[in-house]
């Protein structure tokens, strides 16, 4: 069986797919890598690597279609471009993908915010596509943040807080550093908030208290993953702490991992007890619950926020969830990490050859 890892450039976790790929061979499965780009639909060929098992490297190469195709690709704060988006959907019915991704934000909030088992856990959220609809936001609210609907890593994230004397603080964090920016009047804000809608579709929350007593925000990131019965397995968590004052936790922004443990001595206010329970309750509902909704997942990293009164908050769920994590947190937990993709890839192929597809 011939397993193809695709991704947005050639460089990308190039150590993780060579992790994939020796533990492949353990499995007698084959893998070669990718990027959408040299996809050939006329000839129904694909350039790249493959990787050679005995010397443990990658050489360049031109194979059929793969008899499953494990998507890592990353399209930064907007989407693919048309061609490329042409390319993978045509890869997609013409080959099986373990994993089928998900929408932008805004879909999987529109689909998943009236569940009656999980309504509860979403922060109000809008989409906003003028200048006008965030100040008017920030005018009831007074603090908002604002995300793009296709980020991820914290890029793209603002906060907006009105001050007394009338104007508007804009925060941001890039490269662990935090950069404020202050508008004194609305014509200023409305000028930048124009430009920023240009070049990408963004997403309007309320500010929300996710933050210890010393005000580091904080998360909690749980990666989760199908097994080879098709259930869903959490392969480990952590809570990402941010720095002072800042408005982001992800690692990628400054934030560092904690394992639970470590961080409950540290901030012993900050996680209720009873949490844990709505926790357990969430990672039985919603990656379900989400795939039944969509298509057929893979892998899920959830995001929650817990505020000052004990409320956990789904702030993010991402289909192609980072392992960094894990790896810092859990290190035990990274073999069955690799060898997941193709043990779900074993039980894909049974299950599509009962269904006679």
């Amino acid at each position: 069986m011939l397993i193809g890892l695709m991704s947005t450039k050639d460089t990308q976790e190039h150590q993780y797919f060579t992790e994939l790929a020796k533990t492949a061979k353990s499995l007698d499965m084959n893998v070669c890598k990718f990027v959408p780009e040299n996809v050939d639909i006329e000839s129904k060929k694909i350039k790249g690597e493959r990787f050679d098992g005995e010397k443990e490297i990658w050489r360049a190469a031109s194979f059929n279609l793969p008899d499953f195709v494990y998507d890592r690709c990353f399209h930064g704060l907007s989407r693919e471009n048309n061609e490329i988006r042409e390319k993978i959907n045509w890869l997609k019915e013409n080959s099986n993908f373990i994993g089928l991704g998900l929408p932008g934000k805004w879909d999987v909030y529109q689909t998943l915010k009236t569940h009656p088992l999980l309504q509860a856990f979403f922060p109000e959220t809008v989409r906003v596509t003028t200048s006008d609809e965030i100040i008017d936001h920030l005018e009831r609210l007074e603090k908002i943040i604002i995300k793009p609907e296709f980020g991820s890593g914290g890029l793209g994230i603002y906060l907006l807080t009105k001050t007394k004397e009338g104007a508007t603080t804009v925060s941001t964090t890039k490269k662990g550093m935090k950069y404020d920016r202050q508008f004194e009047s609305k014509s200023q804000l409305k000028k930048w908030l124009q430009h920023l809608l240009t070049r990408y579709s963004y997403l309007c929350q309320p500010y929300l208290e996710l933050s210890t007593q010393k005000n580091e925000p904080f998360d909690l990131r749980i990666l989760l993953q199908k097994n080879e019965k098709n259930q869903w397995l959490e392969r480990g968590r952590g809570v990402r702490l941010g720095k002072p004052d800042h408005i982001t936790s992800n690692l990628t922004t400054g934030g560092e991992a904690l394992t639970l443990e470590a961080f409950t001595k540290k901030s012993p206010e900050a996680i209720p007890i009873i949490v844990e329970q709505t926790i357990q309750h969430i990672l039985r509902t919603l990656p379900a619950e989400t795939e039944a909704a969509f298509h057929r997942l893979f892998e899920l990293g959830v995001d929650l926020g817990i505020d000052k009164k004990g409320q956990i908050w789904i702030l993010d769920i991402n289909s192609k969830p980072g392992r960094k994590i894990v790896q810092t947190l859990q290190p035990e937990s990274m073999k069955e990490i690799y060898q997941a993709p193709f043990r779900y890839s074993k039980y894909l192929a049974e299950h599509l050859l009962k269904a006679g597809e």
